[in-house]
């Protein structure tokens, strides 16, 4: 492997650790984790301001993903969207801390149906969304359908997770976890590393000509993609005793993905396979070959 490569692979990895980092470093000063609750309209908004990320990202990304077939980009858009959402990622945590590891596989089942669905539905509408206004009613629209969809999903799993509660186990630990968890914890980041890393490959010439607008382009659909910017600043109204604390909460993992997606950007400008760096570092080997 070109040594570009692992270079590359070691600066999205260290993206990782800095932005999982601030995420334990404000849980460990006394940040309390966002227990979100609220009415059946923002979880609609929710859903949605989620859906305008992805489609945000769909519209980036038409050059390339458009030559693909409809199932083809929906399924594209599945991995990115379970990526940086960090679906498997929980699941092995969850096994982890509460030993439940059955319990944990078939809690895959649901966040699985749901982004396959979401990821179609977004490709669907993206087809269809030239202007601003048709872009917040398809964002609008898509979230009001995958709020149905994971109702229809829940009702169709609880007799499944009612036959199988006894798989569920309480938690083996608490924070500050033990070393073991917590090297879990930053080794399965990596899913959400290679989501965002995914996103800025397919969109990262669209965004713009300007290297900042890119790097803050890519660092809001991170945040948004993963649900933490709607958190932050809708359901943050409905987390904690007050709303400041809800969106105090809830910034622990808005910052975290903030800076993930800045610091992913960073690392594909600068080593990524169009990058004036890469450029350079492939030069020798060129030379080599051809001379």
């Amino acid at each position: 492997m070109p040594p570009r490569i692992w270079m590359l692979v070691g600066a999205l990895l260290a993206a990782g650790f800095t932005a999982l980092s601030i995420h334990v470093g404000l849980l460990a000063a006394g940040v309390p984790f966002p227990l979100p609750n609220g009415p059946a309209w923002a979880g609609w908004l929710y859903d949605s301001t989620v859906a305008g990320g992805v489609l945000a990202f769909l519209s980036y990304a038409r050059p390339r993903l458009g030559r693909l077939s409809i199932l083809t980009q929906a399924l594209v858009t599945f991995l990115i969207i379970a990526a940086v959402q960090e679906t498997l990622r929980a699941a092995i945590m969850n096994g982890v801390v509460t030993g439940g590891w059955g319990h944990s596989a078939l809690s895959l089942v649901k966040p699985v149906l749901s982004d396959l669905i979401f990821a179609f539905l977004c490709v669907i509408a993206a087809r269809w969304t030239r202007s601003p206004l048709s872009f917040f009613g398809a964002a609008l629209a898509v979230g009001a359908l995958t709020g149905f969809a994971d109702d229809a999903i829940k009702a169709a799993m609880a007799p499944v997770l009612e036959a199988f509660a006894w798989l569920a186990r309480d938690d083996l630990y608490g924070f500050p976890y033990p070393a073991h968890v917590m090297i879990t914890a930053y080794a399965t980041f990596i899913e959400a590393v290679a989501g965002v890393t995914l996103m800025a490959a397919l969109t990262w010439e669209q965004i713009s000509a300007s290297r900042t607008v890119r790097l803050l382009t890519l660092a809001a659909l991170t945040a948004t993609v993963k649900g933490v910017a709607g958190g932050t600043f809708l359901l943050g109204f409905f987390t904690g005793e007050n709303v400041w604390i809800g969106m105090f909460s809830w910034s622990q993992f808005l910052l975290e993905f903030l800076a993930l997606g800045l610091l992913v950007g960073l690392a594909w400008e600068t080593l990524g396979p169009r990058s004036t760096l890469a450029g350079q570092l492939a030069q020798p080997l060129r030379k080599g070959i051809f001379q």
